[in-house]
């Protein structure tokens, strides 16, 4: 069987590339490229631990800030295949306790798409009480405001919103009658071949599971701003193979079935267009200490750049794409 492969001008000039990178030695980080689910192009630089010397591995698990997102999204999709959520319902179906003028309108649809008026959990004084100590959602949600935001509608623009993937998970968590994380580390990320996912930010998981220490710019680490471990909407852990095994799961049919993937839109629609479906769309995430670039190509592409210093991984994408011609 023939092994699928992009021009040898293409790998060639991804390799040269990467080669560079790694000369410059001002990337801190995972880089895998793939055709049809075969790697071409993989280069782990940098170190996971600085001060220990550590240097980052391909199989280094790294944090994904915002792709999180679409571990809760597919999650989400799973229950519509389930017949145990629809995209159109409202919110107040799961969350009766939400305001209701506003919750009768927000529509399942309307928080995976950033349209929905919900506002960024980030910001929250709430948030910095439980940051370091939460538990469950439920102790999350209850810290936070997630009410509309001041001047904002349902349905009436996108505006990107953490806080909106929050509730997400809270309806996973009613429609399931589970908690979150164990629903998606199962359901989700263990069937997908992820072996990251919810890792706690402590000194004792980062040993075990060898994930990444994350760096500010000015080299210090990120470790005293992190959450306890990621939510719905940021921070779980996933390494470069780990993302590429996600990205084939999804186009074989082993998350959702094609029509309800087709239905996810995460994304506002391009000018004159019709949103892509996710397997065919590039998620990004940066944090303090963290910076991340998945992309899915509906030509068989896959794009996977991993960082721990802020910052970092957009450029290296963008680059590889325009490289392999990834969008055209």
């Amino acid at each position: 069987m023939q092994v699928p492969t992009p021009s040898p001008a293409i790998r060639a000039a991804v390799e040269s590339y990467l080669t560079d990178l790694e000369k410059a030695d001002q990337f801190s980080g995972v880089v895998l490229v793939a055709k049809d689910f075969v790697p071409f192009a993989t280069k782990a630089m940098g170190y996971s631990d600085s001060a220990r010397g550590a240097p980052n591995a391909t199989g280094t698990n790294f944090n994904l800030s915002s792709i999180t997102k679409l571990f809760t999204a597919v999650a989400i999709g799973q229950l519509v295949d389930q017949g145990k959520v629809g995209l159109d319902d409202p919110l107040t179906k799961y969350l009766p306790s939400y305001p209701k003028a506003a919750g009768d309108r927000i529509t399942i649809a309307m928080l995976l798409a950033h349209t929905a008026g919900t506002g960024d959990y980030l910001n929250d004084p709430g948030y910095l009480r439980v940051r370091d100590s939460f538990d469950t959602l439920a102790e999350l949600i209850a810290a936070i405001d997630v009410r509309v935001s001041a001047g904002a509608a349902p349905g009436a623009a996108y505006k990107y919103s953490n806080t909106g993937y929050l509730l997400l998970g809270a309806i996973i968590e009613k429609a399931t009658g589970r908690d979150y994380y164990d629903y998606v580390t199962e359901a989700v990320l263990q069937r997908a071949g992820v072996a990251g996912g919810f890792l706690r930010n402590t000194e004792d998981e980062r040993s075990l599971r060898g994930y990444a220490l994350g760096y500010k710019p000015d080299g210090t680490t990120n470790w005293r701003v992190l959450p306890a471990r990621g939510t719905p909407a940021g921070g779980a852990y996933a390494s470069a193979p780990d993302l590429l095994a996600f990205h084939r799961a999804l186009v074989n049919g082993l998350l959702l079935r094609p029509e309800t993937l087709r239905k996810l839109v995460l994304q506002p629609a391009p000018a004159g267009k019709s949103a892509p479906p996710i397997t065919s769309a590039v998620f990004a995430g940066d944090d303090v200490g963290a910076s991340a670039v998945f992309g899915m190509s509906d030509k068989g592409f896959t794009v996977v750049v991993l960082a721990n210093i802020t910052g970092q991984a957009q450029q290296v994408a963008d680059r590889i794409m325009k490289l392999i011609q990834f969008g055209s």
